[in-house]
């Protein structure tokens, strides 16, 4: 069995309408059914939020963490869906988590995560790297 896996990561801005605790919960549903359906599918990786835009790294076999990207494509709480980065890598960046969550709450010491979230849709490249650092700070602190 190879060690090669597949990583996609994307940002998007997020069409989940309300109150916040209305967002919150729509998020929370999003995580439930993305770690059933990641644990099923063998993907592993993590979930960004920040009010208005979600930024997540999928990672896994090919075939499963593109269908998983498509149906996040066709997602009506998703628009301006970007793919940032792509492709074969080994071993994998988030092998504990079927899917880890990030969010300003979850570290309220947090500088605003807004202007990574705007460098990724202005720049590709450069955004998948502060993203994916953005990341790792948050879900290692």
């Amino acid at each position: 069995m190879s060690d090669q896996n597949y990583r996609l990561l994307y940002c998007s801005r997020n069409e989940i309408h309300g109150a916040v605790a209305q967002v919150s919960e729509a998020v929370q549903q999003i995580l439930v059914s993305a770690r059933l359906n990641n644990s099923r599918f063998g993907i592993t990786g993590a979930l960004l939020f920040n009010e208005g835009l979600f930024a997540q790294w999928l990672e896994g076999p090919r075939d499963a963490v593109v269908k998983a990207f498509e149906a996040i494509s066709r997602d009506p709480r998703h628009s301006n869906v970007m793919v940032l980065e792509s492709g074969m890598q080994g071993g994998r960046r988030f092998p504990d988590w079927s899917m880890a969550f990030a969010s300003p709450s979850d570290r309220p010491s947090f500088e605003s995560i807004a202007p990574v979230f705007e460098e990724a849709f202005a720049n590709a490249p450069m955004g998948a790297q502060g993203i994916l650092t953005l990341l790792h700070r948050i879900l290692t602190v």
